[in-house]
């Protein structure tokens, strides 16, 4: 079997998922793993526009992915009864008088999600990997030692 044809069939093959569950009023929340490229759409969507991230729409991206399965987030219905701007900013509104809550709910996301990497730590793995690289890319015959940046000062 070819690269190709792997990956082809790997495309087709079900993904099994890690999956936890927490009970919060009295209803069960079943919380799954995110995929690589959920985490990633996780972190980017977390930046304002000026780059800044913000951990706590974070936090609510990843409980609605984690949990968006089995729950309506996007319900226009719910959004409008708690004054949601979309389905991220309706966990805390959700959870606004649950706090423990919210609380258990974002541990079993980080639970479940523990084994999942971020990308800057994939980049690290691979920088760190006992695997040879080619030699990086750098300046000819430029360098800069903390010497040289002091005489130019």
């Amino acid at each position: 079997m070819s690269k190709l044809e792997k990956y082809l069939a790997k495309a087709q093959e079900p993904v099994q998922r890690q999956t936890g569950s927490v009970l919060i009023d009295g209803d069960e929340w079943k919380v799954r793993e995110l995929t690589f490229s959920e985490s990633r759409q996780s972190f980017k969507l977390a930046e304002d526009a000026n780059g800044r991230f913000d951990t706590f729409r974070y936090n609510d991206i990843r409980i609605v992915k984690a949990t968006e399965h089995e729950f309506p987030w996007n319900n226009m219905e719910l959004l409008k009864a708690y004054k949601a701007k979309d389905k991220y900013d309706l966990p805390v509104k959700l959870f606004e008088h649950n706090q423990v809550g919210y609380q258990a709910l974002l541990d079993k996301v980080n639970e479940v999600n523990a084994k999942v990497k971020t990308e800057q730590e994939v980049v690290d793995d691979l920088k760190n990997s006992s695997e040879p690289t080619e030699n990086p890319v750098t300046s000819v015959g430029h360098s800069s030692t903390e010497e040289d940046d002091q005489k130019t000062s």
